[in-house]
C-alpha cells in the first residue's frame, strides 16, 4: 500500500491555473515536497482543460509555458527522487502532444498519468492513446467510455468499467506488457454526457493538426456505441445522497469487473 500525490495545474497561463499554491513554481515545489514526505514517487499535475485549445496560440502556447516550468524544477524534482506524473486531463492535449511535453522537459524526471477517459475528449481510442504514452506512464485515472454518434457528431458518456466502448482486454494486455509495475486506479466520474460536434466546422480550430486515422479509430469506437441517459436522481432522494450512491455503484462494478473478468489486481 502506499500514496501517489497528486495536485492541479502547474501551467500559468491555463484557464484552470489556481493562485491557492502561489506561482506555478512554488506550487510544483510544494508538490515535489509533500511527495517526497509522503513517499510517493509521483506526483500527478495537470496543464488544463479543453478550453486551452482555444486560448491565443493554442495548446502548443500552453504546452511550452508547462515545460519551462518542469524545467525549472528539474534538479529539485531529481534531488527529491519524484517524478512528476503530467496527466492528459479534460481534453487538453492529445497523446501525442502529451508525449512531445514530456519529451521536451525530460523524460528523466517527467512522465505521465494516463487518463483512459479523457483520450476520449481528444476524439481518441484509450488503447491507442496509451499505445503511444505507454514508455513515460507512471500512475493512472481509468474508466470507460461509452461513444456513440449524434446528428452533429458524436457524444461521450463515461462509465464503469466493461460498460463501455473502450476495448479493454486489449487495453491491459498492452498496460501490462509495456507498463510493469504501474497500479491502476480507477476514477469513477459517470452519469453526464459531452457533446463533440464534429460535423461543425468551428470545432476544428482547437484540433488543427487533426488526423483523419486518429478520427477514423475513434469513430469506430461511436460504431460499437448506444446513447445512454443522464443520472437523475429518484423522486424524493436528495441529489448530493443519490449521486453519492451512484458513484460508489459505478466504482464497485468497476473494481469487481476489473477483478473477475479481466483478472486485475495482486493474489496474495
Amino acid at each position: 500500500m502506499g500514496i501517489t500525490l497528486g495536485s492541479w495545474s502547474i501551467c500559468p497561463t491555463s484557464k484552470t491555473f489556481r493562485k491557492d499554491w502561489g506561482t506555478a513554481d512554488d506550487h510544483l515545489a510544494t508538490g515535489i515536497r509533500m511527495a517526497r514526505a509522503l513517499g510517493s514517487k509521483a506526483f500527478r499535475v495537470i496543464l488544463g482543460s479543453h478550453e486551452d485549445r482555444a486560448t491565443a496560440g493554442g495548446i502548443a502556447a500552453r504546452i511550452a509555458d508547462t515545460v519551462a516550468v518542469l524545467k525549472a524544477a528539474r534538479n529539485r524534482a531529481l534531488d527529491a527522487g519524484v517524478k512528476i506524473a503530467v496527466e492528459n486531463h479534460a481534453g487538453d492535449m492529445l497523446s501525442r502532444e502529451l508525449l512531445g511535453l514530456v519529451e521536451e522537459a525530460g523524460p528523466d524526471f517527467v512522465g505521465v498519468n494516463f487518463d483512459s477517459g479523457n483520450a476520449c475528449w481528444t476524439l481518441e481510442d484509450p488503447v491507442l492513446a496509451l499505445d503511444t504514452l505507454a514508455p513515460h506512464v507512471l500512475t493512472t485515472s481509468l474508466r470507460d467510455s461509452m461513444v456513440w454518434d449524434t446528428d452533429t457528431g458524436v457524444a461521450v458518456q463515461w462509465t464503469a468499467m466493461g460498460e463501455g466502448c473502450t476495448d479493454l482486454a486489449a487495453f491491459f494486455d498492452l498496460f501490462e506488457k509495456r507498463c510493469p509495475g504501474v497500479t491502476v486506479h480507477i476514477e469513477t466520474i459517470s452519469g453526464f454526457a459531452r457533446p463533440f460536434p464534429l460535423w461543425q466546422r468551428d470545432f476544428w480550430k482547437t484540433f488543427p493538426d487533426g488526423r483523419a486515422d486518429e478520427l477514423a479509430a475513434f469513430l469506430a469506437m461511436a460504431k460499437k456505441g448506444r446513447a445512454l441517459e443522464p443520472f437523475q436522481p429518484p423522486p424524493g432522494v436528495a441529489r448530493e445522497e443519490a449521486e453519492r450512491r451512484y458513484q460508489l455503484s459505478e466504482l464497485a462494478r468497476s473494481i469487481r469487473h476489473c477483478r473477475d473478468v479481466l483478472g486485475l489486481g495482486m493474489r496474495i
